[in-house]
């Protein structure tokens, strides 16, 4: 059964607490917050401080997707509250921000954009497969990512694989059968009318 992490990116701030909370009386035990430079993707998600503050409200678990250039730098802040963190394949010296993640006791991971290749990824290291271009929140779920993650998996039994972008609930079985243990959800979790879909999942995960 693949864990469920509730991305609240495009949620707007006056209601994010009350979507989180509403959430998790259905269930909901985890958290994904996102945060973009502005130049690896575009404006938007989460400072560390607004995150930290929403976590502690809940007592939820908390994940972080750093979608920057240089993510080594946003590390430190980010692993006070987060007990994973997920960097870019594409951003210039990702493998120093993984071993900071590391050192700060944290587990980490290693997301792929669209276009880059599953094999870029080290054998066994947690990896989140993105269907959607970063920073382009609601965006529909490409389908093709399934054979990356198919691709993953035969690899390795063990990683944690996970899926971001477009995810819906009728996505969930193949997702599972191609390999994913993890997904965000953001916008059919939090503002399309269709949560009461995700309860059966969200008990499961509770």
């Amino acid at each position: 059964m693949p864990e469920i992490a509730g991305s609240l990116w495009s949620v707007p701030s006056e209601r994010q607490l009350e979507a989180i909370e509403r959430l998790q009386a259905a269930g909901l035990r985890r958290l994904h917050w996102d945060m973009t430079d502005g130049r690896f993707a575009k404006p938007g998600g989460f400072t560390a401080s607004r995150a930290l503050a929403l976590t502690q409200a809940t007592g939820l678990a908390a994940e972080a997707h750093i979608m920057a250039e240089y993510p080594l730098q946003e590390i430190d802040a980010w692993s006070e509250f987060c007990d994973l963190i997920v960097v870019h394949a594409e951003s210039p010296r990702w493998a120093q921000a993984i071993d900071r993640i590391s050192a700060r006791g944290c587990i980490p991971g290693l997301a792929i954009s669209p276009g880059t290749p599953a094999a870029v990824v080290p054998a066994d290291m947690a990896v989140l497969c993105m269907s959607i271009t970063p920073g382009t929140a609601g965006s529909a779920f490409n389908d093709t990512v399934l054979n990356k993650v198919s691709s993953l998996r035969n690899a390795s039994s063990q990683r944690r694989i996970g899926l971001d972008g477009g995810v819906q609930r009728r996505h969930v079985e193949s997702a599972e059968e191609a390999g994913a243990n993890w997904l965000v959800v953001g916008t059919d979790l939090f503002l399309s009318g269709a949560a009461h879909l995700w309860n059966d999942l969200l008990r499961r995960n509770a």
